[in-house]
């Protein structure tokens, strides 16, 4: 039974994970084995200070040790979560753990700057240390479905995913609730961006990326009227509507953290996610330059 600890509170997944990890508060259906949350540091947010109020003594009664500091999980753990709001702190929440060597997961959004997150991946190589991130969207029962399906829809030429994009600080442009959508869009597409162009209006905002052999993809950000989870994907053989659920998310993402702990070996590598970072940090630029932004390396 793998040992985890959580840093940092103020995120709604602090709760969740440990309930699915725990057997506590859950359908049975959302139970996941091998691991349980042992201890976690509450910290402080930026975002959301009053989350930790509102969860620490949620997490306590799931049989969760409350440490004084992120150095006191060093010795009580086999691995960490880092699971602040705001991916602008998770550079720092990280830095300590992939410095002891120790395998860490650190929740979306990875970093919202292309420095945090590479300082972050060339510390874990260093280390030979085992580093992730994922949204959960990542792995639903929908994607995973018309993912096992591929070969009947043939060649994926291009899809729109569409999504929630409310804006915070602490997580610019698409790294909040656009994180999720960019995350999909990334499952489908694969790799190898080569373009950018952002149109941000207040409801929505609409980004048109190019990738490499001439294919193209888009991402709708809704924050006016429904904002739920789907994709539409241009194949070969058709054109096929997936409107995706949450319900699998958490449970499925918790699943796959638990393997990469005990298998040592990622779901997502550390190079998808620095250019997930890179998409979104040229989002906001083709926002504010009104033009289309290059990828770059």
């Amino acid at each position: 039974m793998l040992r985890l600890g959580i840093v940092d509170f103020d995120s709604s997944h602090s709760i969740e994970f440990t309930r699915r990890m725990n057997h506590v508060g859950i359908s049975r259906d959302q139970w996941v084995e091998g691991a349980r949350i042992v201890a976690g540091w509450p910290g402080d947010s930026r975002m959301s200070p009053e989350r930790i109020g509102q969860f620490k003594p949620q997490i306590a009664a799931c049989d969760v040790e409350i440490v004084a500091s992120p150095q006191a999980l060093l010795d009580k753990v086999d691995g960490v979560l880092i699971l602040s709001l705001s991916g602008e702190r998770h550079w720092e929440r990280a830095r300590p753990f992939l410095e002891a060597g120790m395998p860490t997961y650190v929740d979306k959004p990875f970093a919202c700057s292309v420095s945090d997150a590479q300082e972050m991946a060339a510390l874990a190589q260093s280390q030979s240390t085992l580093l992730f991130s994922s949204s959960g969207i990542r792995f639903v029962n929908e994607i995973r479905h018309f993912q096992q399906h591929q070969d009947l829809y043939g060649p994926l030429h291009g899809c729109l995913c569409y999504g929630p994009a409310k804006r915070a600080e602490g997580n610019p442009g698409l790294f909040h609730y656009g994180i999720h959508t960019v995350e999909m869009l990334y499952t489908l597409m694969g790799t190898g961006c080569q373009s950018v162009s952002t149109n941000s209006q207040t409801g929505c905002e609409l980004v048109t990326a190019m990738w490499e052999g001439d294919r193209m993809a888009t991402v709708r950000g809704n924050r006016t009227g429904s904002t739920a989870y789907g994709f539409i994907a241009f194949c070969e053989n058709g054109v096929i509507p997936v409107p995706v659920s949450t319900r699998t998310a958490y449970r499925n993402l918790c699943l796959e953290i638990v393997k990469a702990f005990e298998t040592n070996s990622v779901p997502v590598p550390v190079e998808t996610t620095l250019e997930i970072v890179r998409f979104i940090c040229a989002s906001l630029e083709s926002e504010q330059l009104g033009k289309p932004v290059t990828m770059t390396g």
